[in-house]
Formats: C-alpha cells, structure tokens, sequence
C-alpha cells in the first residue's frame, strides 16, 4: 500500500505460463473483445492483467476496445499492427522464446521475428531495463495501472494498482517503479 493506492502483486516463477491472449479472434468495431473474466474463463488461467493499448475514437461505443494499437503478437505469431498513431507512451513489451522479457521503445514484426519474440505488444512507458529505473520525465499523475516485470531469477511480476475510487485515488508511475524495485525486477513495463 502507498499513501494513494492499494496494489496487488503476483510472482509467477515460471516465465513459460505467462502469455498474451487476445479478447478476440476477430478483430473488428462490430465484434467487441470479451470482459477479462470471461478471457480469464475461455483461457482457464489462474490471473490475468491488461495489456497494450486499444482503439478508441472518443465515441464511448462498444467499438471502443475492440481493436489494439500497436503491434501485438500472441503464440509466435503477429495477430495485429495497426493504429501505431493511437500509441501514447513509446514502448514494447514481450518474451522471446528463451521466456526473457524484453522491453524496447520500439518494434517493429520484422525485429520481433529477429528476436524470436513468442508473446509481446506495444505498450509504455517502459519503467526498468537492466535493473535501473528509467527517468519518465514527468509527474504521471494518479491513475489505476497495470504492469509487468521479469527478476533475474526468471520469475514474472505482475503488478495492479487500483485506483479512481474511494479507497484508492490511484498509482504514479514512480510508485510502480518503488514497487517493482522493492520486488527486485530488471526489467519492466507499462
């Protein structure tokens, strides 16, 4: 707990479980992704957080959601790169077929195929790499956040802050960087 969130962490020790599945097999604005709990029951995973960025034209529809931003690979394979304009934050996170983590602040499909990439999206900002905190450079503000890292001993972190209730106003950046030092990752990312 900090002084404006509550977060939860869980420490996955084997890399090899942790994977990225999509909402959807077809993206489109007419087939909106599944909740996280029916994604958590069509998977039958133990926990599953939120990744990468999704379309949205301001609308509030039920469009809005339904397709990524970014490139987005799932099971070695390149299920989405679009939208590379709707990303916010630079950033990419995945795992390589050796379970590593790897952040980049940017991908490309072809660079991902290079690197083996099993598992990955566009996602940001990147918050450690090679086990030192990266300077964002601005006060994030409060805000729920959702985040992954990898310790040197392979084990994956997944870290969930809530926040805009009445519990919890909400996660900095820099309060997710705390935590994720105090869990010893080296690298990590939004």
């Amino acid at each position: 707990e900090g002084e404006t969130f509550t977060a939860h962490i869980m420490v996955i020790r084997n890399p090899a479980n942790v994977y990225l599945a999509t909402s959807t097999d077809d993206f489109s604005t007419e087939t909106p992704g599944i909740s996280m709990d029916a994604a958590i029951d069509k998977e039958n995973a133990i926990a599953a957080i939120n990744a990468s960025y999704f379309w949205d034209d301001g609308s509030g529809s039920l469009a809005v959601g339904s397709l990524p931003a970014g490139l987005v690979l799932s099971h070695n394979t390149v299920v989405w790169d679009k939208f590379h304009d709707m990303v916010p934050e630079r950033g990419f996170v995945g795992f390589n077929e050796d379970n590593i983590l790897i952040v980049s602040d940017t991908m490309t499909a072809e660079e991902a195929g290079i690197l083996g990439i099993r598992d990955g999206c566009a996602g940001g900002p990147i918050l450690m790499i090679n086990g030192k905190p990266v300077d964002i450079g601005y006060h994030s503000g409060y805000n729920p956040r959702t985040a992954i890292g990898q310790r040197a001993d392979g084990a994956v972190l997944f870290v969930c802050a809530e926040g805009r209730n009445s519990e919890s106003l909400g996660a900095t950046y820099e309060d997710v960087i705390r935590i994720l030092e105090e869990y010893e990752a080296v690298n990590a990312c939004m």
